[in-house]
């Protein structure tokens, strides 16, 4: 299990970076200004900021606020050039001067509130940030950082709703994932130390510990502590799904098709376990059962659609080839460029080839030597960990499989 992180190394968690872009980002525009040298001003510092010479923008914004002290937007810029100096006080007292001159200026109070937290005055950060959220609903920066506030007070709990909103505005900012993900996973560690404080032998522990490390793939670990769940609550549903899963990555198939069957009595409606097993006794010579079981699973969830591929080697192996061509287009469909299209046109050209369809055998190989090339790309790009869905089977590697049976060879 992760430990908490401390108060001190959250409150480190404030990436410099972020307020280095985020600076940048609301300089004010040097369109305001009428004075042709304190435009160039204006301009040399919004130019020093881009460059992250920090002085040098210090030095242009002091000139414009002495020539214009009532011009607020100076003194923001100024006090965000200051702020990157690592100047906070001086910082301070310029955004404040801004605010005083422009009440419902947007950023100063979100900057004021980065000072706050980073002089650990985490409830004047908050209190400042939650103004700029009033004067900017929208600005996910704002309720990123009072997520992090709270982080830094070890209410982890607390910060979820912040980041959440944050997220919901800026689902693809990476620190905004990050502070989101770390205060999920806090709230889960306090939760499971509570559960383990409360019994560290209940049927919960040794779940959440089979879970833990299935998901570091330490698969007998995660056998074991699944079976020790099993033993103590042999009608909890979802166990034995989750001991087939298991089973079946670490190849002990003899075991795997009896734990989704027991899921099955245990919970008839189970349809991912429904689902599982009939893709299990279509690969393991049994189509005729397995192919029922996946038009049921398919039926009672349209959404697996990695079912589409599995029926389709079902149907295939019963020699009803229109319908096993009809199901491995689905699963095209459903993900034309991802792994399951690429064996699925590998399919194709078998089902193809024995009906005497020479062009459409064609036209499938092409598309399969196609997304395997673009794997192999990929895979020379990068080293990457797929993270498996909830339905994805713990088979072989379909490249693996293709590379090795290529249809183009035959």
């Amino acid at each position: 299990m992760m430990q908490p992180v401390s108060p001190n190394r959250a409150r480190r968690t404030g990436s410099a970076g972020v307020l280095a872009a985020l600076c940048c980002a609301l300089l004010i525009s040097v369109a305001a200004v009428a004075q042709d040298a304190t435009q160039q001003a204006m301009s040399a510092g919004a130019a020093a900021m881009k460059a992250a010479d920090y002085q040098a923008a210090v030095a242009a914004y002091t000139s414009v606020t002495e020539k214009m002290p009532q011009f607020a937007e100076g003194q923001f810029n100024l006090g965000l050039a200051q702020l990157q100096a690592g100047k906070l006080d001086e910082a301070h007292e310029s955004l404040q001067k801004a605010l005083q001159l422009k009440p419902g200026l947007r950023g100063a109070n979100l900057f004021l509130g980065t000072i706050a937290y980073k002089q650990n005055h985490f409830k004047d950060a908050e209190s400042l940030l939650l103004r700029e959220t009033r004067l900017d609903p929208r600005n996910a920066q704002a309720f990123m950082w009072i997520g992090v506030c709270r982080l830094a007070q070890d209410d982890a709990q607390g910060a979820i709703a912040p980041l959440d909103k944050a997220f919901a505005l800026d689902p693809a900012n990476i620190d905004i994932l990050y502070h989101r993900g770390r205060a999920y996973l806090l709230v889960a560690n306090a939760s499971y130390a509570a559960m383990f404080k409360l019994d560290r032998d209940s049927l919960r522990v040794h779940q959440v510990l089979a879970e833990a490390d299935a998901k570091a793939y330490r698969t007998v670990d995660a056998i074991n502590e699944f079976e020790l769940a099993v033993k103590m609550a042999p009608r909890q549903p979802g166990l034995h799904e989750e001991l087939g899963d298991q089973y079946w990555v670490n190849g002990q198939l003899d075991k795997v098709a009896e734990a989704y069957r027991e899921e099955l009595r245990i919970d008839p409606n189970a349809v991912t376990a429904m689902y599982k097993l009939g893709s299990l006794l279509v690969l393991n010579q049994s189509p005729a059962e397995g192919v029922q079981l996946l038009t049921e699973a398919l039926k009672a969830d349209p959404t697996l659609t990695d079912a589409h591929y599995y029926l389709g080697q079902g149907l295939a192996a019963m020699d009803q080839d229109a319908e096993a061509i009809g199901e491995f287009q689905l699963a095209v469909a459903a993900d034309p460029k991802g792994e399951l299209a690429m064996t699925s046109y590998y399919k194709l050209v078998q089902v193809y080839r024995k009906l005497h369809k020479s062009a459409e055998a064609q036209t499938a190989l092409a598309n399969f030597q196609q997304l395997r090339a673009a794997v192999r790309q990929r895979q020379e790009r990068k080293s990457e960990q797929i993270a498996r869905k909830r339905t994805q089977l713990p088979v072989d590697d379909p490249e693996k499989e293709a590379i090795s049976t290529d249809p183009g060879d035959k």
